[in-house]
């Protein structure tokens, strides 16, 4: 009998899970240091960062 269906499943599901695990443990540590917390922040402090500059007469920053 030639049933190959549980030997090319079987090293699917165990990569799938794997995968999945990885996945998990990166969004764990992500969580952990905080890189999830707060994500509208960055763009808000960028906006308040830019300070309006006088421009010259060419139209460059001074």
């Amino acid at each position: 009998m030639s049933d190959y269906t549980v030997l090319s499943t079987v090293p699917m599901y165990a990569f799938m899970g794997l995968m999945v695990a990885g996945a998990l443990v990166a969004l764990g540590l992500a969580i952990r240091s905080g890189a999830v917390r707060d994500d509208e922040a960055p763009k808000y402090r960028m906006l308040e960062d830019d300070e309006p500059q006088a421009a010259t007469t060419d139209g460059r920053k001074a």
